[in-house]
């Protein structure tokens, strides 16, 4: 697969599968940001990906740096649009430092470096289909609720 890619910092490394079974392209920091803990940064990766047609991209954390850090990513995943390559269309990811009362400082910010690997992307497939919406006039549709929310318990 042909991806297209701009590169603001030559000397950051392109995305790069780390081995031949990874499902994942590792992605680097174009700058050095303090994770505070509970406080969301956003990190420069100096990419504008063009996704091949009928493609999207997901931005995942690293699970080294989210085990041994305590760092996740402040919207869970990222998705990136296909659409989304215009020349102001950076790849930022949102990170964020979880608050542990239980270390030895945790009010100490993290440090992301100037070329650390952040995170992953995965291309996918977009397979959403066109949606049209059928608005009905009542809430009724199978008949009897279920309950709502939690209503099948916890076991």
């Amino acid at each position: 697969m042909n991806i297209r890619i701009y590169r603001k910092h030559k000397d950051i490394p392109l995305p790069e599968r780390k081995t031949p079974g990874s499902a994942g392209l590792d992605i680097y920091a174009a700058e050095s940001v303090e994770l505070h803990p509970g406080r969301v940064g956003l990190i420069s990766t100096g990419l504008i990906i063009q996704c091949p047609p009928g493609y999207f991209y997901k931005v995942h954390i690293r699970s080294g740096i989210a085990v041994k850090n305590g760092i996740c990513l402040a919207n869970d995943v990222g998705i990136i649009d296909e659409d989304y390559c215009g020349p102001s269309d950076e790849l930022k990811v949102a990170m964020v430092k979880l608050y542990d009362p239980s270390a030895t400082n945790p009010s100490a910010p993290f440090l992301i470096d100037r070329g650390m690997r952040i995170a992953q992307i995965i291309f996918e497939k977009n397979a959403l289909p066109e949606v049209n919406w059928e608005e009905m006039e009542s809430p009724d549709f199978a008949g009897q609720s279920r309950g709502g929310f939690g209503s099948t318990g916890t076991k």
